[in-house]
């Protein structure tokens, strides 16, 4: 166990965040729950409606199969990459390459998702959807800590959960008025990438300092490359 002075990552946050951290944080966390809820509330089931009478099995057994094995990844993937992003070092600091990497790869995924012809297909374009969304929410989630003082932090979570519930609204009405199953998600992925852009272009995350304390599988710490 390592002693004596806490690393700068470690230190509680004194400078207060600006509205535009906060509006770029909040953007990318909205993102993130387009990404999910265009797919949870629309998406999935039309595509479960359409490949079920291949499978032998009711349409709501295909969505309850996709959705439940997401769940699971999600479960797992969430705090796997908050761990991983704890021990990042990086010029762009902690958070930031998690939450640029995870959206891309979360609309990558999407895009996967909409081609997908069977329920196999379907099932691994979902469960990559949740493994790499996470990956990202679990470093914009961390983001508040690293950043945001004390006396800030009602407000920011306050914005960062508007923009959650703003997510769920976008992602349910692009999924909508896309008028298919591909345009949805390809709508969604779009709308997922654009809206991290902003955090990934300022100083909206963290320290690049990792975390001391345990450390990763051997021993040492993550590295990405800034």
């Amino acid at each position: 166990m390592t002693t004596g002075r806490p690393s700068a990552a470690l230190a509680e946050p004194a400078e207060a965040v600006g509205r535009g951290w906060t509006a770029a944080l909040s953007l990318a966390n909205g993102a993130i729950w387009v990404g999910w809820f265009g797919p949870l509330q629309i998406l999935l089931a039309s595509q479960s409606k359409d490949l079920a009478p291949g499978t032998g099995m009711p349409k709501e057994t295909l969505l309850a199969w996709v959705t439940g094995t997401g769940a699971v990844v999600s479960l797992l993937a969430n705090p796997f990459f908050g761990a991983l992003s704890d021990r990042t070092t990086a010029r762009a600091g902690r958070r930031t390459p998690w939450i640029v990497a995870g959206a891309a790869g979360g609309a990558l995924s999407l895009l996967l998702l909409a081609g997908a012809g069977g329920p196999w297909s379907m099932a691994l374009g979902w469960c990559l959807v949740q493994f790499t969304l996470n990956a990202a929410f679990a470093a914009v989630t961390a983001a508040v800590p690293d950043r945001v003082p004390r006396r800030q932090r009602g407000v920011v979570g306050g914005w960062l959960g508007a923009a959650q519930i703003l997510g769920v609204v976008v992602g349910t009405g692009l999924a909508t008025a896309a008028g298919g199953i591909g345009a949805g998600y390809v709508a969604c992925a779009v709308c997922t990438a654009a809206g991290v852009l902003p955090s990934s272009c300022s100083s909206a995350t963290s320290p690049s300092r990792p975390r001391t304390g345990p450390r990763g599988p051997g021993g040492a710490s993550w590295r990405a490359s800034g």
